[in-house]
């Protein structure tokens, strides 16, 4: 790290250095695009997470019974909830 200054010492940094979109998830199953979770995969890839949920709950369910890492399950629990959990 001493030699590439520049890329700082955490992953935010470096990620920010190259110029790579920030990750939600470390299987980049999700990306944050203008500050919104969006999938990166699949037929709903650029649509934002917690739209897909909304107008597909059982998506939600397909994921979370898929093979999906448990840090991307982890992750769309907390925008699940986040979405449907919210005090209005």
């Amino acid at each position: 790290m001493a030699r590439y200054e520049k890329l700082g010492d955490n992953l935010d940094s470096v990620i920010q250095c190259v110029g790579d979109e920030p990750i939600v998830d470390f299987a980049r199953r999700f990306v944050m695009e203008k500050g919104v979770e969006v999938f990166n995969f699949g037929k709903y890839k650029g649509r934002p997470v917690a739209e897909v949920l909304r107008n597909e709950p059982q998506y939600y369910d397909w994921m979370m019974r898929g093979d999906f890492p448990m840090h991307t399950k982890q992750k769309l629990s907390e925008i699940f909830n986040r979405t449907f959990l919210r005090k209005s």
